[in-house]
């Protein structure tokens, strides 16, 4: 993604908070949904992009974690239980800079549960946007 983020004059910081992390995933499906949550983080900032992402295992229950946050426009709270369905685009009115179809989030989630884990959506307009996903080593 290189070519991309020096575009868009994007930093992306990659940060374990924990030692050794394993956990038995689909390296090709797996990629595709980190790769898709950073090209959202490319598009949906007015700002040079700040990407950062945290992972790590959560030894208590066996999880691995990993955080993807930006400083993007943000999600309405009113689209948070939908940004994952099929072909579901938070409305901008008549006006899309971004083109896409809406699947790339409901293909994020498909994968995780694939996984048996989870995906959390946490954010606020003009203060970014942090996806949370765990899935168990």
């Amino acid at each position: 993604m290189r070519p991309q983020l020096e575009q868009r004059n994007a930093s992306l910081s990659i940060k374990p908070i924990t030692g050794k992390t394993e956990a038995m995933i689909d390296a090709d499906h797996f990629s595709n949904v980190i790769y898709n949550l950073i090209d959202n983080s490319l598009k949906y900032t007015d700002e040079p992009p700040e990407i950062e992402i945290t992972y790590g295992i959560n030894a208590g229950e066996n999880l691995l974690e990993i955080v993807i946050g930006d400083n993007g426009i943000g999600i309405p709270e009113a689209y948070h239980d939908k940004v994952f369905d099929s072909f579901f685009r938070v409305p901008t009115g008549n006006l899309h800079k971004v083109k896409g179809f809406g699947l790339g989030l409901n293909y994020v989630a498909g994968i995780v549960k694939k996984h048996n884990g989870t995906i959390e959506l946490k954010s606020s307009i003009g203060k970014g946007t942090f996806f949370i996903i765990t899935v168990p080593v």
